[in-house]
């Protein structure tokens, strides 16, 4: 099956895009989607420990299972930022 994935921050900059498609096999998680976009962006793994993955507005696990059409975001975490005082 198919699924997008829409890569933020780092992601896109090393990738020089912000969305790509991925095939999975019926039923895959978000680690197999992520295992498709790494065999061909490999310079990409390095950033797996500090992944962040969300489906729809929600964030998931990785062995979260995919839909097909589903879109995958990845994002670095958020760090920083000022509070108002």
């Amino acid at each position: 099956m198919r699924v997008r994935v829409r890569l933020f921050a780092r992601y896109r900059e090393a990738t020089g895009q912000e969305r790509l498609d991925v095939d999975v096999p019926d039923g895959g998680t978000v680690e197999a989607a992520w295992k498709a976009l790494i065999a061909r962006h490999p310079d990409l793994a390095r950033y797996r420990p500090y992944t962040l993955f969300a489906v729809g507005h929600d964030y998931v696990e990785p062995d979260h299972r995919l839909a097909p059409d589903d879109e995958l975001c990845l994002f670095p975490p958020v760090s920083g930022g000022r509070s108002a005082s």
